[in-house]
């Protein structure tokens, strides 16, 4: 199944790799209406899919790039709240900045918050140079959210059969 390893701590989150023991999180924040309406429908309906789903798109990055999506955990109580990481997309130059909350957990600065700890850790021990972002043109709180981690809006790129606006960010 793998280590839950933590890989960044703030005061109220932890976040660390997923496991197959989070297929039940997985399947849940995957067919939440924020997932559906801003990321898109993956196709997962059972714990078998979400299982086979984290094996091949969160554990296979762990391997390969060293990085992937988090598990977002808060510190208190061990609420799994969401997902934040890196994506290396074959479509994108930089690795890109992901985010999603399960929708009870929105506007209470847990986004931001982890998003933070996923640049300090890019940035820092992972020590890359530059980070990428994609969100879709409706997804206006993702927009803002980008603009206040500093990242700023590059234009329009195609990825999958999608066209997103694209943000950057250099490390300082």
């Amino acid at each position: 199944m793998g280590a839950a390893v933590t890989v960044a701590e703030t005061p109220r989150l932890a976040l660390r790799r997923l496991t197959l023991a989070d297929a039940p999180f997985y399947l849940q924040l995957l067919n939440g209406p924020t997932w559906l309406a801003h990321i898109g429908d993956r196709e997962v309906r059972t714990l078998a899919d979400a299982q086979a789903h984290i094996a091949a798109h969160i554990l296979v990055p762990y391997a390969s790039h060293g990085f992937g999506m988090y598990l977002v955990q808060r510190r208190s109580d061990g609420a799994p709240l969401g997902l934040c990481g890196l994506v290396q997309r074959e479509a994108l130059p930089a690795p890109d900045l992901g985010f999603a909350l399960l929708q009870e957990h929105e506007g209470l600065g847990y986004a931001r918050e982890a998003a933070q700890a996923v640049l300090w850790h890019a940035f820092g021990e992972l020590q890359l140079a530059r980070l990428l972002a994609v969100t879709a043109p409706t997804n206006l709180r993702s927009t803002k959210l980008l603009g206040a981690l500093g990242f700023r809006f590059q234009g329009m790129v195609p990825v999958g059969d999608r066209s997103l606006r694209l943000y950057a960010l250099a490390r300082s």
